[in-house]
């Protein structure tokens, strides 16, 4: 140790790395009691996905206040775009946003709506997605959020309409048309009708056969046992203008069923996650089951 190094540590100087420091207690000391210690730093994060669902919540009704008490004006779609760092955000987003429960989130938007005296129409839709490096154009932002509004104010593009046939397997009717203005969600499964988890009846618009169902032709194959009661969803986005496809719990690898879609430059696209859109292109074959095939065709 030099001697200007002594003379620093006599008279108490030392270097600033060298001194410990400490973090004072905000718990006081009972008297005649040792005082407990520094609290330990708590290491910083995103904040939780309750009060993060809060914040998107708050987005989307600030936006929409002028729509307050206007029924007839308000809007027939909402699109969520949200702008992630990595994949950690993202999934701290979809844990936000229910993304393993579809319609939880709308279901309680449209509440906290309602509360703020702002009424949907009754099939009103509302999607999200993730991006990595910039939001698209959006009719709102803020932060890292974008909001897509689709009104009945804004002109309409023309119709989509689609036809789903079956490839391999049995359908109940030969083709089946999807008509957007009629109606644009439509769901897929094995019979009429099956009793969801919630206890809620969910009919099949597009219905595949079984062995024992009425217009079942044994010469034309086996059974379709393979395709769950509630196994996908084929919906339309108002607001990006085309179909997607939705895996329903039956149609998930959990439940013992498998979706895929092979597009036509034949890449195939594993349709595994609950809550996500997957956009289908005319000419795209779903596959449910390992057993059923159908084409997707844009009319």
């Amino acid at each position: 140790m030099s001697l200007i190094e002594k003379v620093k540590n006599l008279f108490g100087f030392t270097p600033a790395e060298q001194q410990p420091t400490t973090v004072a207690s905000n718990v006081p000391a009972e008297a005649g009691q040792p005082n407990p210690g520094p609290l330990k730093a708590v290491p910083a994060g995103p904040p939780p996905a309750a009060l993060l669902r809060e914040q998107v919540m708050r987005f989307i009704i600030g936006k929409l206040r002028a729509y307050q008490n206007e029924p007839d004006t308000a809007p027939v779609g909402l699109r969520l775009a949200v702008l992630c760092t990595d994949t950690e955000d993202e999934d701290l987003y979809r844990v936000v946003l229910w993304a393993n429960q579809p319609g939880k989130f709308q279901a309680e938007l449209a509440r906290q709506l309602a509360d703020h005296y702002i009424t949907l129409p009754k099939n009103w839709q509302f999607e999200f997605a993730f991006f990595m490096d910039q939001l698209p154009d959006t009719t709102y932002r803020e932060g890292n959020l974008g909001l897509v509004v689709v009104d009945r104010a804004k002109p309409e593009s023309a119709t989509l309409r689609a036809r789903v046939v079956a490839l391999v397997g049995q359908m109940e009717q030969a083709e089946y048309i999807l008509d957007s203005t009629q109606q644009t969600t439509f769901c897929i499964g094995r019979g009429h009708t099956t009793q969801t988890a919630s206890g809620r009846v969910r009919t099949n618009d597009i219905v595949i056969l079984n062995d024992d169902d009425p217009g079942f032709d044994p010469q034309k194959g086996a059974g379709n046992g393979a395709v769950s009661r509630a196994h996908a969803t084929i919906r339309f986005d108002m607001i990006q203008k085309r179909y997607a496809l939705l895996v329903d719990p039956g149609g998930l690898p959990s439940g013992g069923n498998k979706t895929k879609i092979i597009h036509p430059n034949d890449t195939i696209e594993r349709a595994d996650i609950s809550g996500m859109s997957y956009p289908l292109q005319s000419g795209d074959q779903i596959e449910l089951g390992g057993e059923v095939m159908l084409l997707f065709e844009l009319l």
